[in-house]
């Protein structure tokens, strides 16, 4: 697969090869491949609006001490871009591959400025070089779709987080109750982590084979 070609060819190719991704290395293998065309063959050939949704949701439900925002698996910076689009936050951006994060840091809002205030290279598998309490509101689409990004992702964001952060997360809805993501978040309401989540079902894709597919958002608080 040629990540410089963007045909349809490639574009199928690479959404299989997508929801194949088991380890950090896979991920970084194929999107690094990808990096240079996700935008236009992928997301343009798939009609993906998964990030509209995620940052859509973030907006309505944000408040003014929901900042700065640290977009989580940012990618080529789809979410900050349709979240800039919608509001003036401040946004951060944390990736496993550096060639996403090259595309996510050419990204620019309507006034011409970044979108992204700061960019970091993470694995969100292990423990990440953040510190505490630095982020008002998180939201991902697209980090949780892959088996290897599990829910205990889920302490480190947690860490890194004020109390009271805002958290609009996707998850792979075949990986929210298999995978464990919808025990951890009970188990976490529990002992007081966060608050009861507010699950949505929202459209990944708007054409194709696909199109039917609905992503879970989980909507919370820190506590």
């Amino acid at each position: 697969m040629s990540d410089a070609s963007g045909d349809e060819g490639d574009a199928d190719l690479d959404l299989e090869e997508a929801y194949a991704v088991e380890t950090p290395d896979d991920n970084r293998d194929l999107y690094g491949r990808w990096a240079s065309t996700y935008e236009s063959g992928f997301a343009t050939r798939h009609a993906y609006v998964y990030h509209e949704r995620v940052a859509a949701t973030f907006a309505e439900a944000a408040g003014a001490d929901d900042d700065p925002v640290l977009d989580v698996g940012c990618g080529t910076g789809l979410v900050g871009e349709a979240l800039r689009a919608l509001g003036g936050w401040a946004i951060d951006g944390l990736d496993l591959s550096p060639e996403m994060l090259d595309e996510a840091r050419r990204k620019t809002a309507a006034d011409d400025s970044v979108v992204y205030r700061d960019l970091h290279v993470a694995d969100l598998t292990a423990l990440l070089d953040l510190d505490d309490d630095t982020w008002g509101a998180i939201v991902s689409a697209g980090t949780f779709t892959h088996g290897h990004v599990g829910p205990d992702a889920v302490d480190e964001l947690y860490r890194i987080a004020r109390p009271g952060a805002l958290f609009v997360v996707g998850i792979n809805p075949d990986h929210f109750e298999s995978e464990g993501f919808a025990d951890r978040f009970r188990t976490d309401i529990d002992t007081g982590r966060i608050t009861a989540p507010d699950y949505l079902r929202v459209p990944t894709y708007s054409l194709g084979e696909n199109i039917d597919r609905l992503s879970v958002l989980a909507v919370f608080r820190t506590t």
